[in-house]
């Protein structure tokens, strides 16, 4: 499979951890995030949700896709309906 390149930050105890589990088995860096990824991608498969770790973005996104009809720019233009919507 062709890889490509993707740059991110780590906090950096996971990058320590990161690098005392390569000096361990001698696996690089690259190969562990890429496995963790594969093995995360395979649960969220199984279990159809990505976990959420903040109980406001589980409320939010537990009403998402509840309401039908409005307007069809609404998530582009939200701020603009609110703010109009409040000065009447």
């Amino acid at each position: 499979m062709a890889k490509v390149r993707y740059q991110m930050f780590l906090d950096k105890s996971q990058k320590e951890a990161l690098e005392k589990l390569q000096y361990d088995t001698k696996v690089p860096v690259a190969e562990i995030i890429r496995k963790a990824i594969d093995n995360f991608l395979v649960e969220i498969k199984k279990k159809k949700t990505v976990p959420i770790e903040d109980i406001i973005t589980e409320r939010l996104l537990s009403v998402s896709g509840i309401c039908k009809g409005g307007p069809r720019d609404l998530s582009d233009k939200h701020d603009r309906y609110l703010y109009e919507a409040s000065i009447k």
